[in-house]
């Protein structure tokens, strides 16, 4: 019996698709992997998209993180906070970093610059999609094109995920699943 969600049940494990119960069995037990799967023709490829997001993109852990954090609170995302706010820990985001992202205060962050602008322009990529022509030039100067596009996916990708999480009002999970994953030089790696 499909474990129940407060909007949806889990898939029924035997109705979906041998790429999805793959896909499904590399990741973490997390509900939001469950909830996702009932894209049954899409999970596989979202995953192996998260994955390369995490595994193989120029942007570093550490700023992928900063992104997530920072688009977690800006859409009010308790889900993704708490199980992201375990993988910045992983990746060297301090505690006065993560309280100052949970504050909407990057003042009392003390963060780099680079990584200031990163912050800065999450809350322009969530509102109107695009950053002001100064602001662009300052991120593309600081982190390159790729990185660039890099955040704009990381930022649209877990901004749609957090809606699902909402509209299905996905339960909590008991702990983050950051902890069942395999990690290398970079931290923790999505997948198998």
């Amino acid at each position: 019996m499909p474990a129940p969600m407060a909007r949806a049940p889990h898939p029924d494990p035997d109705a979906l698709s041998p790429a999805t119960r793959a896909a499904l069995a590399g990741l973490p037990g997390n509900n939001v992997f469950q909830a996702l799967a009932h894209a049954d023709a899409a999970f596989a490829p979202l995953m192996a998209l998260t994955a390369s997001l995490w595994n193989d993109a120029d942007l570093s852990p550490r700023r992928r993180e900063l992104a997530i954090l920072r688009t977690a609170r800006l859409v009010d995302s308790d889900y993704e906070w708490m199980h992201h706010v375990e993988v910045a820990r992983m990746v060297g985001i301090g505690e006065d970093e993560i309280a100052a992202i949970d504050a909407d205060d990057l003042a009392a962050g003390g963060f780099a610059a680079d990584d200031r602008l990163l912050l800065e322009a999450v809350p322009d990529l969530l509102a109107r999609r695009r950053t002001d022509d100064a602001a662009f030039a300052a991120l593309r100067d600081a982190i390159g094109l790729r990185q660039l596009v890099e955040l704009h996916l990381v930022v649209g990708l877990y901004a749609t995920i957090a809606a699902v999480v909402a509209d299905l009002d996905v339960e909590p999970d008991a702990r983050s699943g950051a902890f069942e994953l395999d990690h290398d030089a970079r931290g923790p790696r999505l997948g198998r």
